[in-house]
């Protein structure tokens, strides 16, 4: 997954989450969230909080956007200082490539204003010793129904798995939710125009369906 969408008011996100703040501006609506964007992550520390965090963890010289969930099953990873964390999103976007060009289409959930993404975050600290928070999507294979557009897709987490993901038992919640990696949800698809490609576009327009226009395979 390389974007997606939060436009979900503050109230049901604070609903869904079962958080508060005071800033209005952590919600304002983007229709086109790239690695780099400052979003809202949940997470418990001594209670459960929402704050702004940047898509994309620092390591060495990179930024990772993303783990897969089998790196976060066999413990790959734990030399990194990660905790897990929620993504508030309302949908995501995933490209299929054609034989000449590369369509975006959105995905959301029916009967789910926002979603709850699996993740994982860091707090890291500048030489100033200002503090920030980063963090990255957890990633598995996608279902049939997402094969078609990339082979991989966010770990959408059961509300009533939040509690446990959030809390640190990543392990079990991957493992219970996601056993069948070919189920189902019920998720919309359609294809949405090419401005999203552009990251300096972000309208209500870019998650708008449009008609295909010519074979796409």
């Amino acid at each position: 997954m390389k974007r997606y969408v939060l436009h979900a008011e503050k109230e049901i996100v604070e609903e869904v989450f079962d958080v508060t703040s005071s800033s209005e501006s952590l919600f304002d609506p983007s229709y086109n969230v790239f690695p780099g964007s400052p979003m809202p992550v949940v997470f418990h520390d001594s209670e459960r909080e929402i704050k702004s965090a940047v898509w994309g963890i620092s390591s060495k010289n990179e930024k990772i956007t993303s783990f897969s969930k089998s790196e976060v099953e066999e413990n790959s990873i734990k030399d990194m200082d990660l905790k897990p964390c929620l993504i508030p999103a309302s949908g995501f976007y995933l490209w299929k490539q054609s034989v000449d060009d590369k369509y975006p289409f959105y995905i959301r959930m029916l009967g789910r204003e926002v979603l709850g993404l699996a993740g994982l975050y860091q707090e890291t600290e500048d030489k100033k010793g200002k503090k920030s928070l980063e963090y990255a999507v957890i990633t598995k294979a996608s279902n049939v129904l997402l094969q078609p557009l990339e082979p991989t897709m966010p770990c959408i987490l059961d509300p009533e798995n939040f509690e446990q993901w959030i809390k640190g038992n990543e392990k079990e919640v991957l493992q219970s939710q996601f056993q069948d990696t070919q189920l189902i949800p019920d998720l919309a698809v359609y294809r949405v125009p090419e401005l999203v490609n552009d990251l300096s576009n972000n309208s209500k327009e870019l998650i708008q369906a449009i008609p295909k226009l010519r074979d796409e395979d």
